[in-house]
């Protein structure tokens, strides 16, 4: 189950991805690169018309109903996906990645991309926060996985 206290950390990391988007539309041009660590991370203003490395491009209804199932599912079955600590965080980090997009997509049409590491797409917070969601489902899959197997035997 969902805490005030994780809905301020979802607040908090969603206000993150939001106001670092809003710095990068507004200080980044199109086609300007600027360069933080030359030839390994720079900062490159995107609209991303699709899903994550670029899938599902010009989907936006769809993604938008996705990004909706993913937040209300998340939060009306909470008490049943949050096992431990990890999946606790991976809902929280998930709903927060899943909002800072959605809000893109739901008021602009496009997902604000910035984040440039050279050897792979360019991304933003909100996917960040979804990459470690799933790595917090990976690990509490792993551990409750050896749980159960310990108890079987």
């Amino acid at each position: 189950m969902l805490t005030r206290f994780n809905y301020a950390l979802i607040i908090i990391l969603v206000s993150l991805d939001q106001s670092s988007k809003w710095l990068a539309q507004t200080n980044l041009k199109f086609f300007n690169s600027v360069s933080v660590i030359p030839k390994l991370l720079s900062f490159d203003l995107v609209h991303n018309y699709g899903a994550a490395y670029g899938i599902l491009q010009n989907q936006r209804l769809f993604l938008l109903a996705v990004t909706l199932i993913v937040i209300i599912g998340g939060i009306v079955f909470s008490k049943s996906i949050i096992q431990s600590k990890y999946s606790q965080y991976g809902l929280l980090f998930l709903l927060a990645g899943a909002i800072g997009n959605g809000i893109d997509r739901l008021l602009l049409g496009y997902v604000i991309d910035f984040i440039n590491i050279k050897i792979f797409p360019v991304f933003n917070f909100a996917d960040i926060f979804i990459d470690i969601a799933v790595g917090c489902f990976i690990i509490d899959m792993i551990i409750n996985g050896k749980k159960t197997t310990q108890k079987q035997h």
